[in-house]
């Protein structure tokens, strides 16, 4: 989740073109790192989701649903009070964070669909499950990364979370092939393919090609974001219960700096601290960890709210059915 931020910090700064390495070359080569180490971010989140598995229950499912309804309702009354300026209704930002913030909508998907492609992993045999895998990837590269298929919208989209999905579940498949490799090689492969990126990137810029080679179906970030998972993977550091605890409140931070009535304030914050010289860098890591803590405390209370509502509910419904027996 930090990732997401920093990715998020990367576009508010600039955009990388040809002309901005001729009048401005440090800072573009930075963005472009920046870029390089961040784009992994989602493809991370649901590399994590498919290793572990998603285990459909409605007491989850409900609770996904409730925290995005809590972190919408709560950044449009936040706009209200402080008085920030707005040019939609408040309603129009919530249906457009649905429509047209695509990730929630696609990650709601994949969590209806998880039983159906559980049951199609716990039934294919490893080889199988990694050709497939691979087969798709083929496909994704082809169609969706080099041709721009409209039904991949640059991984953008429910088909491209099932292959990531798929791609963690194999890694579980895989855990004993995998875990040879220690956590500083898996980060030492994660690094030199950002620096390849960013190698790249500066080369087609050199050459006067402004086209984005970072996107979610470039094989070399599908790669680079198997290594980052796989360098957290071998760290083997245990079950931390404080990790944990933070840990269930991550996506509260995305839910937050999202929210398209408090986007547009995180963007300007963000260009206002690239502008700052020396300091950024310090005023950046300030910036994200005030978020994070802000966002992790008051989510505990959201998961307090739902804990209370779920169990009443709960309660009322066994005695509904006590009391027809």
């Amino acid at each position: 989740m930090l990732l997401v931020l920093l990715i998020h910090f990367a576009h508010a700064h600039c955009s990388p073109s040809a002309d901005s390495l001729q009048h401005s070359p440090g800072q573009t080569i930075a963005n472009l790192c920046l870029r390089s180490i961040s784009f992994v971010c989602v493809n991370c989140f649901i590399l994590i989701s498919g290793y572990f598995s998603i285990r459909w229950k409605p007491r989850s499912f409900f609770g996904f649903l409730f925290q995005v309804v809590f972190w919408l309702t709560l950044g449009t009354a936040m706009v209200k009070v402080f008085g920030f300026s707005q040019e939609t209704s408040s309603l129009n930002a919530c249906l457009s964070f649905v429509n047209g913030r695509w990730f929630v909508p696609a990650y709601i998907a994949l969590y209806i669909i998880s039983p159906i492609l559980n049951e199609f992993i716990n039934n294919s045999q490893t080889k199988n499950l990694g050709r497939y895998v691979l087969c798709f990837y083929i496909f994704s590269t082809l169609f969706g990364y080099l041709l721009v298929s409209d039904e991949f919208n640059e991984g953008m989209s429910l088909i491209s979370l099932i292959g990531i999905y798929l791609t963690g579940s194999y890694l579980r498949r895989e855990d004993s092939v995998f875990n040879r490799f220690s956590a500083r090689q898996c980060f030492m492969s994660f690094s030199a393919i950002a620096v390849l990126l960013v190698v790249i990137s500066t080369g087609l810029l050199t050459m006067g090609i402004s086209k984005s080679i970072f996107g979610y179906l470039n094989p070399l970030i599908i790669i680079q974001s198997v290594f980052l998972f796989l360098t957290f993977r071998n760290l083997k550091i245990g079950n931390i219960k404080y990790i944990n605890w933070i840990a269930a409140s991550a996506f509260a931070v995305y839910l937050f700096h999202m929210h398209p009535l408090i986007r547009p304030h995180y963007t300007l914050t963000c260009k206002w601290i690239s502008d700052q010289g020396a300091y950024a860098p310090i005023l950046v890591i300030l910036f994200f960890i005030t978020i994070f803590i802000f966002c992790t405390l008051v989510d505990k209370v959201r998961i307090y709210i739902f804990d209370k509502v779920f169990k009443l509910i709960s309660h009322k419904k066994v005695s509904l059915e006590i009391s027809h027996r």
